[in-house]
């Protein structure tokens, strides 16, 4: 798990951190236009808890095919949606794969259907954000944080799943209209997914994981796909302009928050009295286009003396019976993708006062009181509301699927059970303060 943590956030760091300075602008195009599918053959590499990943090319190597659709929103950012299905084709039949579940019962994998995976994947586009916009580019990198959720027939287990990888995408021919694109992902899963005692990683002592290598042919959608530059455009066609310098739309959140623990095989109905917990909250993130941003946001529960819950029973409480408070609480480190939905579906306004939106989540929450660091995968919604030019108050609620290590000793779904999943939801409420000139608006053309 360690490992996976270190990645997810070189990748965030980096990602977020570095963003374009030229002042070059294009303009945003409307929500029908610069959508892409793809499609194509890939190859996984198991990594199981416990087992060296010398070996997965001879015990844990499959084939399988995948499809996406995905749309750019901006020349640096875009979303897609992915799925895989590996191992299950009759098409590879000889691969006998000895490291997906059933372990070492060569066959019975891919008898049973193979695994299937579906992948919400943001992508940046590295070359544009670093280089500026060129649609005359035969190549363009891109790296990718993942959430999603895999599902193997083998033992008829889910699991969540979250991952980062780096893609390319490639003009060839003539007048380069086809696109091929190749990439490689590093994606975490629980014990569950794997179904073998070996793989079993207990309490924070690592993960289980995968790498899939993908490629294929990408097909833009629509006769007009790519951006203009706003210089290039009359003035009379209208839009909005991206402005793409370092600090623009940048913001940073701070608030308060409670949470509802659902642990599975617990009762909903008892989630007040025995699964709420209180805590801080604080994010920094960016706009990198009316409709389109993303946020890192950090949730400290139960941990922090002004909130004092330590009849909590639904958090694991660590040694001796000690409470989960007296351990230090959890905190939860997440990446979402925000959508605006008053943007998405209708005008950009800059004086709007109220904003709606909804985002997807990724990240790792740890539980101080076990040392147990757990991935999770989610999805909210939120709104907003402007005070002032550079100052908004905000609320927003999430829901969050978690794996049993971050509940160990209350509840446990394991490899035993593929039905049921541990869960919580938090809520939040706090000020939002947008940085730099833009104060947090986009320049209409």
């Amino acid at each position: 798990m360690k490992r996976l943590i270190f990645i997810f956030c070189a990748l965030t760091y980096t990602i977020i951190g570095y963003a374009q300075t030229t002042e070059k602008t294009v303009l945003t195009t409307a929500l029908k236009k610069n959508w892409f599918i793809q499609t194509g053959i890939d190859i996984s590499l198991q990594k199981p808890y416990n087992h060296e990943f010398s070996d997965a090319f001879k015990e844990g190597s499959s084939w399988g095919v995948d499809a996406a659709f995905g749309r750019w929103f901006t020349p640096e950012i875009g979303v897609r949606a992915k799925v895989n299905w590996e191992n299950g084709i009759p098409l590879f039949q000889k691969n006998k794969a000895n490291w997906l579940a059933p372990f070492y019962e060569p066959g019975k994998n891919m008898e049973r259907g193979g695994y299937l995976t579906g992948n919400a994947d943001v992508q940046f586009d590295v070359h544009n954000l670093f280089f500026g916009y060129n649609p005359k580019r035969r190549w363009n990198m891109q790296a990718f944080l993942r959430a999603g959720l895999a599902y193997n027939f083998g033992v008829s287990k889910g699991s969540p799943l979250i991952g980062a990888g780096i893609g390319n995408t490639i003009r060839v021919g003539k007048e380069r209209k086809t696109i091929l694109y190749a990439d490689i992902a590093y994606n975490g899963v629980s014990s569950g997914f794997t179904g073998h005692e070996s793989t079993s990683t207990d309490i924070g002592t690592g993960h289980n994981a995968f790498f899939d290598i993908d490629f294929g042919v990408q097909i833009n959608l629509g006769q007009d796909p790519g951006f203009r530059k706003a210089s290039e455009v009359d003035s009379s066609e209208g839009g909005v302009e991206i402005c793409r310098s370092l600090w623009s739309n940048w913001f940073i959140q701070a608030g308060l928050d409670m949470t509802l623990q659902f642990p599975y095989d617990h009762k909903l109905s008892e989630a007040f009295t025995k699964g709420r917990s209180f805590g801080l909250d604080a994010a920094v993130g960016k706009w990198f286009s009316p409709e389109i941003g993303v946020r890192i946001k950090v949730n400290w529960e139960n941990g922090f003396p002004l909130f004092r819950n330590k009849k909590l029973e639904w958090i694991a409480s660590g040694e001796s019976g000690k409470s989960n408070m007296d351990q230090g609480g959890y905190v939860a480190g997440d990446f979402d993708v925000m959508f605006n939905v008053h943007n998405c579906f209708w005008a950009y306004r800059p004086d709007r006062k109220w904003n709606a939106i909804v985002f997807a989540r990724a990240g790792i929450a740890s539980n101080f009181a076990i040392d147990s660091a757990s991935p999770l995968v989610g999805v909210g919604c939120g709104i907003s509301r402007r005070l002032a030019p550079r100052f908004s108050i905000y609320g927003d609620m999430a829901y969050q699927v978690i794996t049993s290590e971050f509940f160990s000793g209350v509840a446990h779904t394991g490899m035993s059970v593929s039905t049921g999943h541990n869960a919580f939801m938090d809520f939040n409420v706090g000020i939002q303060v947008d940085l730099g000139r833009s104060k947090g608006r986009f320049a209409l053309h």
